[in-house]
């Protein structure tokens, strides 16, 4: 029993005093928030009026963007008739603003013959490093391999017909289509630096037809992106794929296939006149579901995925304004809460080494080794994650301690009672601990409960509270059983007590 206890006490000194060196060693420490380490504020206003619903969505949407790209803890709200980005860390305000252009609205739009766009349109100008302009190469020369659409595989036994069984209102017919050139048609540069000749806009062929934040990467046979239809955009996916599958007019083949047969249309997934993938499409409808596949990388298939997940953008936002804010107020804020917390624990460890005595000391140690393992869980939590230790999460961590010093005094209370009704102190400590722990982690339990269920609910600094006053609580629940217990029952079992007072009574082993 003894050689356990001491098992325990050292291997949680051990591993707290290791985990917190190590975290030093490679300057593993908690990422600041923006009122902590300053950074940059941007706003984005919409280009026309927007609904508190539309700009909602446009909140979540740049918010979960940015986390992707691994921007840390981003406070993202709705202030007003605009939205405002804060970019914790970000100094530049160039970068600020480039992170935070994630609203241009997809457009899917059919890929034409270049002939299409020869007359009453403007071809795009490429120029060379040393000046030099040169015309748009032809599409097979710069796509980096066929790239297909197709369905996502179900277990439905229905399989769609080959032909629609009507042709779609928005098909021109060959006469309208004439022979200088194709209304709408124009032509927009490629991510390679090329360019493709696409046609008009079709009435509800934007990124809207994709379930929002459906979008991911899949792996088979190579990269490649999954992205689910929504119910009232399948209507408008299947009119284009339609006439790309059929090579109509709208949507001609430009290509052949290693047998010479002419290849079905595509259809350019562009953002922000920007074509970011052109796929065949190799099935007349879909249903449900659409497959992107090829030779992408990795990169380029993530690159992708976030395309789509942010074609959901109910309106067009810009950003307006990038103002760098100052992290002196923060700190000076920082400073004030940590001496709080150092003087209010101060009169706090006054009070018990006065009314525990001796045993005061295990309290001590214990909010010691509870320190260094907040410190390393939060030095984890940061490295793995986006969030963030800002004002309110030091808020929590001080409100922490107090749950912390809890757990003390309902175990010594019950030890202090247990020796009045004549037990010794070597009898009363384990006896007390078994009678207290189911109390001590029922109260940790609801502090943790009531943690997750704001960190769920809320956002922001809210949640940075949240997730830190629950990090802390787990943190004592550890110290308590793995240290604070053992510490006790070893000192209980020692001699160091004999004749010495704890509680402010003489206690005997």
């Amino acid at each position: 029993m003894r050689r356990r206890l001491w098992f325990s006490l050292v291997g949680t000194i051990i591993a707290a005093i290791g985990a917190l060196v190590f975290n030093i060693a490679t300057d593993n420490t908690p990422i600041l928030g923006l009122d902590l380490q300053g950074g940059v504020s941007v706003i984005l206003a919409p280009e026309e009026g927007a609904s508190g619903e539309d700009l909602t969505v446009v909140r979540d949407l740049v918010r979960t963007s940015l986390e992707r790209r691994g921007v840390a803890e981003p406070d993202v709200r709705v202030q007003g008739s605009n939205v405002v980005v804060d970019l914790p860390g970000v100094k530049d305000q160039q970068q600020a603003l480039e992170s935070v252009s994630v609203s241009g609205i997809v457009t899917l739009r059919p890929v034409l013959n270049f002939s299409s766009c020869s007359l009453g349109t403007t071809e795009p100008t490429i120029t060379t490093d040393a000046g030099e302009e040169v015309p748009p190469a032809e599409p097979a020369s710069f796509r980096r391999a066929p790239v297909d659409t197709e369905p996502e595989p179900t277990s439905s036994d229905d399989t769609p017909d080959e032909t629609p069984d009507e042709t779609p209102d928005t098909v021109p017919s060959l006469e309208d289509l004439g022979s200088l050139g194709t209304p709408g048609a124009q032509f927009l540069p490629t991510l390679d630096g090329g360019a493709l000749c696409v046609g008009a806009v079709q009435l509800g062929a934007t990124g809207e037809v994709f379930a929002r934040d459906s979008a991911s990467t899949v792996l088979q046979d190579g990269w490649g992106v999954s992205v689910d239809l929504r119910s009232d955009g399948q209507i408008a996916w299947n009119s284009l794929a339609t006439q790309c599958f059929n090579r109509q007019p709208t949507c001609p083949s430009t290509g052949v296939d290693f047998n010479g047969s002419p290849r079905p249309g595509q259809i350019a997934i562009i953002l922000d006149d920007v074509i970011q993938s052109a796929p065949a499409v190799n099935a007349p409808t879909f249903d449900g579901a659409v497959s992107i596949t090829g030779s992408f990388s990795e990169t380029e298939a993530r690159q992708l995925t976030d395309v789509l997940n942010r074609g959901a953008f109910p309106v067009q936002v810009t950003p307006q304004e990038a103002r760098t804010v100052s992290a002196s107020a923060g700190s000076d804020s920082l400073n004030a809460a940590i001496i709080a917390g150092l003087i209010g624990m101060g009169l706090v460890l006054t009070f018990l080494i006065f009314y525990y005595r001796w045993l005061a000391l295990v309290i001590v140690g214990g909010l010691v080794v509870w320190a260094a393992t907040v410190f390393s869980a939060a030095s984890f939590v940061s490295g793995w994650t986006n969030y963030a230790l800002s004002l309110a999460g030091v808020t929590g961590i001080i409100v922490a301690i107090g749950v912390t010093v809890d757990s003390y005094v309902v175990f010594f209370e019950r030890m202090k009672d247990e020796i009045r009704n004549g037990r010794t102190l070597r009898n009363a400590a384990p006896r007390s601990f078994k009678s207290t722990w189911r109390t001590i982690w029922s109260a940790d339990l609801v502090s943790v409960l009531g943690a997750l269920i704001l960190f769920s609910l809320s956002v922001g600094s809210v949640r940075g509270f949240a997730l830190y006053l629950g990090i802390t609580t787990l943190c004592d629940l550890v110290v308590c059983f793995f240290f604070t217990r053992p510490a006790v029952l070893l000192i209980a079992r020692s001699k160091f007590m004999v004749g010495r007072r704890a509680f402010g009574l003489d206690v005997a082993s």
